[in-house]
C-alpha cells in the first residue's frame, strides 16, 4: 500500500518524526458499522458526525501549513457540547479554488471546511479515493483517548466542487 494514499496526513507525520500506522485498503461494503454509515458516502463528514453524535463540530488545529495557494491542516474534531474527539486527520486545501473572504476563514480555523462550505451553500461534494482500516497507532489513540484500540476505520477523500475542481485531499479517520 502506498503511503501517498494517506497524503497529507504522511506530510505532517513525517514532519513531527512520526511514522504512519500500518494501513489497508478495504471495500465500502466491507466497512463494519457504524463506520460503514458515516464514512461510505458522497457527502461530507462534518453534517454526518454532527448528526451522529447530536452535537455541533468544533476544530482542533495541531498543526499547520499554510502558502500561497494551498493550506494544510491536522486537525481534531470535537463535539463541542461535549468535548469527545470523533475524528482525527489531515486535508490539504485548494485556496485558489474559493472566494477571497471564504479563504480566510479557512485559515482563521475555528471550522470545519465542510461547516464552512455548507454555511455557504456551496456546492461540492466528496469522491473518496479509498477507505482504510489502520492499525494500532499511538498518536491516534493519545488523540481519541482511546489507550487500547487497535483499528481505526478512514478513508482517503477528495473534495471536488461542482465543475470537479480540487477543493480539498483529506484522509478522515474515526474514534474507534
Amino acid at each position: 500500500m502506498t503511503a501517498d494514499l494517506l497524503h497529507p496526513l504522511g506530510l505532517f507525520r513525517q514532519n513531527n518524526g512520526e511514522s504512519l500506522p500500518h494501513f489497508e485498503t478495504i471495500d465500502g461494503a466491507e466497512m463494519p458499522e457504524p463506520y460503514r454509515s458515516l464514512l461510505v458516502h458522497d457527502g461530507d463528514m462534518t453534517s454526518r458526525l454532527e448528526a451522529f453524535h447530536r452535537g455541533s463540530i468544533v476544530l482542533e488545529v495541531l498543526h499547520r501549513e499554510h502558502a500561497v495557494a494551498t493550506y494544510r491542516r491536522e486537525v481534531v474534531l470535537h463535539i463541542e457540547e461535549t468535548g469527545k474527539p470523533v475524528e482525527y486527520g489531515a486535508i490539504e486545501i485548494n485556496l485558489e479554488a474559493f472566494p477571497e473572504d471564504l479563504r480566510g476563514l479557512i485559515v482563521e480555523a475555528h471550522l470545519p471546511l465542510g461547516g464552512l462550505l455548507n454555511h455557504f451553500g456551496l456546492t461540492y461534494r466528496s469522491d473518496p479515493k479509498a477507505f482504510i482500516q489502520l492499525g494500532p497507532d499511538s498518536v491516534m489513540r493519545e488523540h481519541f483517548d482511546a489507550p487500547d484500540a487497535e483499528r481505526f476505520y478512514g478513508r482517503c477523500n477528495v473534495l471536488l466542487d461542482a465543475g470537479n475542481q480540487v477543493l480539498a485531499r483529506i484522509v478522515e479517520v474515526l474514534h474507534p
